[in-house]
């Protein structure tokens, strides 16, 4: 195969699925928090000399794994914490801990790209009042009822380059320390974004990420934003390249 018919030929992805209603709520903070969370090779990326660290809520729809749909497993919620940095493979994200409602979701995660994912009671929200998007998610962990919503304007506005949130949403890859170092690609169309009217993070004890981030929860984030999402396809992981 020649290069030209190489470069033609279509990447193959692991999953397709919809992401959307993304709520991002960033907190900005020391690299050295996060810096035992990256794996082999990987550097926390910095936003004018802190790193963020972002918990997430997003609805999953139209899962497709390997062409395939699942009965009763193409629409969820997930809730997730993420930080940032840059790897041998390009700047990425690496995943705290995530959380979906859905047991085969969690274990497959697991099992194929070593990610952190368990299964919880995530349940998602969603309301359209005089034209602006409200979306609630909340999560279950022990007796604690947690939440992160927020309500977007009704007219969504392209990401500006240079900002901070090019910096959080500009990202196609994930990182992981699975088997001594895993990278997969994340591909989708730039998002744009809605402006945020209001908000609330209620996580104040960290469960279940650790306790350790409850008062990094309790204080204001240093950015919150919405976005739409798109259509996301992730790639099937391989070894971080040195």
């Amino acid at each position: 195969m020649d290069g030209q018919a190489e470069a033609m030929k279509p990447t193959p992805f692991w999953m397709r699925a919809q992401w959307g209603n993304l709520v991002m709520a960033t907190w900005m903070v020391e690299p050295d928090l996060i810096r035992e969370q990256l794996p082999p090779g990987c550097e926390p990326d910095c936003w004018e000399g802190k790193v963020p660290l972002s918990l997430v809520g997003v609805e999953f729809s139209e899962v497709e794994v390997k062409g395939a749909s699942w009965p009763w497993h193409g629409r969820f919620a997930e809730v997730n914490l993420r930080t940032y940095t840059q790897g041998p493979q390009g700047p990425g994200v690496v995943f705290i801990k995530e959380l979906v409602p859905k047991f085969f979701v969690a274990l497959l995660a697991r099992r194929v790209y070593g990610e952190p994912y368990e299964k919880m009671k995530v349940q998602i929200e969603k309301h359209v009042r005089d034209g602006q998007s409200e979306m609630a998610y909340r999560w279950e962990a022990g007796e604690r009822i947690s939440r992160l919503s927020a309500r977007a304007a009704e007219v969504p506005r392209s990401v500006q380059k240079g900002t901070i949130e090019e910096f959080l949403l500009s990202r196609g890859r994930g990182y992981n320390s699975h088997r001594g170092g895993t990278t997969y690609e994340i591909s989708h169309e730039p998002w744009s974004v809605r402006d945020v009217r209001r908000f609330a993070v209620d996580c104040s004890t960290g469960a279940p990420f650790g306790a350790s981030y409850g008062s990094i929860f309790r204080t204001e984030p240093d950015s919150i934003l919405f976005s739409d999402g798109s259509p996301v396809k992730v790639g099937f992981p391989t070894r971080i390249s040195a």
